[in-house]
């Protein structure tokens, strides 16, 4: 867990640069365990608005999930889970639109209006 972690860690100074801070919430995903949620500090207000849009005024943007892969699923595609082990990891591709972009609300990605979509 600490590999995926350091992992996790590195991409985040990577894609959003090192004034970013990132956290795994214990949480449940069928083909990890242990599992986590994965988050960084909010692009839009880094903590200090109540009222923001993004993250809800609680500082901290969900990504995505991670976790150690199960060994259930090493043994059920003919991998020996004794001898391999690894970690994995999904993000949503809207919220890291979001943050490359500096969007403060998703919904904005979905309204189809041309106006917004002009501006790429």
């Amino acid at each position: 867990m600490s590999h995926l972690a350091g992992a996790l860690d590195a991409f985040t100074n990577a894609f959003f640069g090192t004034g970013r801070h990132a956290r795994l919430r214990p949480s449940f995903f069928p083909f990890t365990e242990p599992s986590a949620e994965f988050d960084v500090t909010c692009w839009v207000c880094d903590g200090r608005d109540a009222n923001c849009r993004t993250c809800s005024g609680s500082g901290w943007v969900e990504l995505g999930g991670c976790g150690m892969v199960d060994p259930a699923v090493f043994q059920a595609v003919g991998v020996d889970p004794e001898r391999y082990t690894g970690f994995a990891w999904g993000f949503g591709i809207d919220r890291l639109a979001m943050a490359r972009t500096g969007l403060a609300d998703m919904r904005d990605l979905l309204d189809n209006d041309l106006r917004f979509s002009s501006q790429f």
